[in-house]
């Protein structure tokens, strides 16, 4: 049984991942919510800045750690000159700052595994950028640079850090849109049909198998043929 991290873990992705890994041991981190399936879980908002050791308390007792699975995203669709600093402070706090908080505090547990796993959901506007989410976007883009960074970084270790770059995926965000910018979406993409959430959950779970041990500093597009 293995022991994994998921933050996000009550989002559509998230949630996902956890059915998926449900029956290895799972710590959880949440904003507000409960996760659906069994963990040990902390609430903690990622959109707002903590100090680590906020989370050396939460895992004071977690020696060895198998991966870390970071999942939390929040849309933000605006033109960037009605877009505050407030919500820029917040699409950066849960895309970068928390994300570095916890490979710090959780990479000396890691480092005990045979095969510890860091495995970021990106975005597909992370790789091509997008109008009305250029801050949402940009911060995608900045983790696509902190995965491969990193994969370099920790390449002599037996820790590899991935991403996955999900397409319009079914759920929550989605079910935000209109009836025409559904209508338009499917028209745009080459499936006709939004990427399900266990599609994605598959993905991470085969980065975090032992055998995928090669893959490294990759981001796996996860949209249907969709490149924008």
């Amino acid at each position: 049984m293995a022991r994994y991290v998921i933050t996000g873990s009550t989002g559509d992705i998230g949630s996902a991942v956890h059915k998926m890994l449900k029956d290895h041991e799972i710590i959880t981190f949440s904003r507000s919510r409960q996760p659906e399936y069994s963990s040990t879980h902390h609430h903690l908002d990622l959109s707002k800045p903590f100090e680590e050791d906020v989370l050396e308390d939460a895992l004071s007792d977690i020696g060895v750690l198998d991966g870390l699975i970071w999942c939390p995203g929040e849309s933000l669709y605006n033109l960037i000159q009605d877009t505050t600093l407030e919500e820029v402070d917040a699409q950066y706090n849960l895309a970068v700052r928390s994300l570095v908080a916890f490979v710090r505090v959780l990479l000396p547990k890691l480092r005990k595994s045979a095969s510890g796993r860091i495995v970021v959901i990106t975005s597909v506007w992370g790789r091509n950028g997008a109008s009305f989410e250029s801050i949402y976007a940009s911060m995608k883009g900045a983790q696509e640079a902190l995965v491969k960074s990193l994969a370099k970084e920790f390449s002599a270790t037996d820790i590899t850090v991935n991403g996955v770059a999900p397409g319009v995926v079914e759920g929550a965000m989605t079910d935000l849109l209109s009836d025409s910018d559904r209508a338009f979406l499917m028209e745009e993409l080459p499936q006709s049909r939004f990427v399900r959430t266990e599609e994605v959950a598959h993905a991470v779970c085969y980065l975090l198998d032992s055998k995928a041990g090669s893959v490294n500093g990759e981001i796996m597009n996860i949209n249907g043929g969709w490149y924008t």
